[in-house]
């Protein structure tokens, strides 16, 4: 599986984490905190965390400069300026919940609008690189160039 592939992969894993983030923001705010909530939420704080951010480090290593070389009209710009936001949302989401999961019940908004945030701006993100930015990457660079990001970028 090249570089490209594996990004679109993770994009699909994350598509559903973020249906399911946003189930459960729906449960606390009908039902308050509960052990199920407070479980999966565990489960979604390292992959819109460390994992996220490894992600988007990735991209931003290894794909966006060769799509810079090759096409410098392309929308990487605006891509990085998207990572900005995006990790600062995952940021807020991870700092705040864990106050809240330690009993802080006036942290619930500072995690919970985030992760919402979250939500909006990564599922449309993801969009545009699975729309617009992979493809222009698979017209402009050499089935070799994609090998070789692939090879460093694992």
């Amino acid at each position: 599986m090249d570089l490209i592939q594996q990004l679109t992969v993770e994009h699909q894993d994350y598509a559903l984490k973020l249906a399911t983030l946003a189930e459960v923001i729906d449960g606390i705010d009908a039902n308050g905190r509960g052990n199920y909530f407070i479980a999966t939420l565990d489960e979604l704080l390292v992959p819109f965390t460390t994992e996220l951010a490894d992600h988007a480090h990735r991209e931003e290593e290894f794909l966006f400069p060769r799509l810079l070389e090759r096409a410098p009209d392309s929308p990487v710009a605006v891509m990085l300026a998207e990572h900005q936001v995006i990790l600062e949302q995952s940021a807020q989401f991870g700092q705040w919940y864990n106050v809240w999961r330690d009993g802080d019940d006036d942290a619930y908004r500072k995690w919970a609008d985030p992760a919402l945030d979250l939500r909006g701006t990564f599922s449309t993100h993801m969009q545009k690189e699975n729309l617009i930015l992979f493809p222009l990457a698979r017209r402009v660079l050499t089935d070799q160039e994609i090998r070789k990001l692939s090879d460093v970028g694992n």
